[in-house]
């Protein structure tokens, strides 16, 4: 809990005391033990909410306030009911936090509290803590833990603990007690009024949390959907915005030509809410296509730089057999790697297990270069100083040897499993200068399209 806001609280409750001793004497009531006045304790994300400890509809937006600073009758609070809870457990713990201020500051003429020390031979807390903490770690976990565990006891005392463990600093004291009432080594001693409290804030705090997970997400811009639509229909229509009146195989150079036809065919969107219908593949390797930018020396498809010098774009039958052939010449060697050029001579002399030779580096800050492996330990020397890459990496591939693949629909005849190896083996032929494309493409008609 925010320990102004529990300093805040006992001081309220200094004169919530005061307040009930007032109303007995001008009430006239001898029997000082009865509560006479209940106080409700709300913070602004409860009074936007409108979240009533008893569920009370509109209780801030529709209810008339006095303004004890100024004197004035206020209809409704400011704020009050301007912004919907998207959680409706979050709402039940926004509840539980009021109900319990309330029994905290539910205090009689004489003192005695509404809210006794909490001392149960069985139970580590009270139970609608534990079952109100269990909410919480049911929202974290996305929701999608099994029915039931939302109420789990054991689970919520599993949860207290970890609320407390992380606020160890400064709430030492109630983890150790708590821990004891856990079965933990020191002796087993109540949890008073107070504590009690605490233990309601800081699953209000994790409620807060939760709803701002929630209300940013809702917030954030939504990808745009396929409606339903096969990764072929997709593709075509790019394919058609890229290469209009091609039928059978055209074959296009120039980097000006080239730049032109990719930034219709991999424009955005290229990621949808419901799936990433463009692909790349060379057989058994094969990824969907989520981002493409140009560089002045290349093209980076996925962050993989490529020289592309020479394209094919394919139509031979049903628009669901499109594809487009590329190939890419050597980029130089980014120059932190000592044995490049002893893999590039190896795919040169047909020694290498590939056809082709990449490097993967990471690229900080847009300018300092860090090998992949530093790249994927999150941390390098950069200028002298060990430094974290933590929000600062851009992960990239070049290819430094002559390359090719194909792109196509994801669910299109030619990304069928089945026909990988025969397709990398096309590929690895054309290039050594064979022409395999004619062959690929009657191949491909015999093939089926995939379902998505």
């Amino acid at each position: 809990m925010r320990r102004t806001g529990l300093i805040e609280l006992e001081a309220l409750l200094r004169h919530k005391l005061l307040l009930e001793d007032e109303l007995g004497k001008r009430l006239g009531r001898a029997d000082r033990s009865a509560v006479l006045s209940s106080v409700v304790v709300a913070t602004m994300p409860e009074v936007a909410a409108n979240i009533h400890k008893d569920g009370a509809a509109e209780f801030f937006s529709d209810n008339q306030f006095l303004d004890l600073s100024n004197g004035e009758i206020r209809d409704g609070l400011p704020g009050a009911g301007e912004r919907a809870v998207a959680e409706r457990l979050v709402g039940e713990c926004f509840r539980f936090v009021q109900k319990t201020r309330n029994a905290f500051l539910g205090v009689n003429a004489l003192g005695a509290p509404t809210l006794k020390p909490f001392d149960d031979k069985y139970d580590a807390a009270p139970k609608p803590a534990m079952r109100h903490a269990a909410m919480i770690q049911f929202l974290n976990d996305s929701g999608d833990a099994n029915p039931g565990e939302e109420f789990d006891l054991d689970i919520g005392a599993d949860t207290l603990t970890i609320l407390l463990h992380e606020r160890r600093k400064r709430l030492g004291a109630l983890r150790a007690l708590y821990a004891a009432r856990r079965g933990g080594r020191a002796a087993r001693a109540p949890i008073s009024s107070k504590d009690q409290l605490v233990l309601a804030e800081l699953i209000f705090d994790a409620a807060i949390q939760v709803e701002a997970r929630v209300a940013a997400a809702a917030a954030a811009p939504r990808l745009p959907t396929l409606r339903g639509a096969h990764s072929t229909v997709v593709f075509a229509q790019r394919f058609g915005d890229a290469f209009p009146g091609i039928r059978g195989i055209t074959w296009f150079e120039g980097d000006e030509t080239i730049r032109q036809r990719f930034a219709r065919l991999l424009a955005q969107p290229l990621a949808f809410e419901d799936g990433t219908p463009i692909w790349w593949s060379r057989g058994p390797s094969n990824l969907q296509i989520s981002s493409y930018a140009e560089a002045a020396d290349c093209l980076l498809i996925n962050g993989e730089e490529m020289k592309i010098v020479r394209v094919a774009a394919v139509n031979p039958a049903s628009y669901k057999y499109n594809f487009v052939y590329v190939e890419v010449d050597p980029l130089p060697p980014i120059g932190i790697y000592e044995r490049t050029p002893e893999r590039i001579a190896e795919v040169a002399a047909g020694d290498s297990p590939f056809a082709y030779y990449w490097e993967e580096y990471g690229l900080v800050d847009g300018i300092h270069l860090v090998t992949r492996a530093e790249a994927d330990d999150g941390s390098a020397m950069i200028e002298g100083k060990l430094q974290s890459l933590r929000g600062r990496l851009e992960i990239r591939s070049r290819y430094v040897t002559k390359y090719n693949f194909i792109i196509a629909a994801g669910g299109a005849p030619l990304m069928n499993s089945s026909y990988d190896y025969t397709l990398e083996g096309h590929l690895n032929a054309m290039l050594k200068g064979e022409d395999r494309l004619p062959v690929i493409v009657e191949e491909s008609l015999r093939l089926y399209t995939g379902h998505f």
